[in-house]
């Protein structure tokens, strides 16, 4: 389950990603608009099915990714809110 994942624009706080966030946070990191990712705490819950979901923060946007018993909190800050939220809930979707 835990994927511990170093890159630059990552903070140092938490490194362990769930398995329905690896992809995103992944792609996140590499476009451009995107200036920094801060990966937040994993709970553990019943099972039940993949989803994202977005909220507006300052600075840009948080990302709650749910996999199949886990779920975890992803903030994003990025320059262009709507072009991340398209780009990562296609790929999200396309899985």
């Amino acid at each position: 389950m835990p994927h511990p994942l170093s890159h630059k624009k990552l903070t140092r706080s938490h490194t362990t990603l769930i398995d329905s966030a690896v992809d995103i946070v992944k792609h996140a990191v590499e476009m451009p608009e995107v200036s920094k990712v801060s990966l937040g705490i994993i709970k553990k819950l019943n099972v039940g099915k993949p989803r994202i979901k977005f909220l507006p923060i300052t600075g840009g946007v948080k990302a709650i990714v749910r996999g199949n018993a886990y779920i975890q909190e992803i903030f994003i800050y990025t320059k262009d809110d709507k072009k991340t939220i398209a780009v990562l809930t296609k790929l999200f979707e396309g899985k």
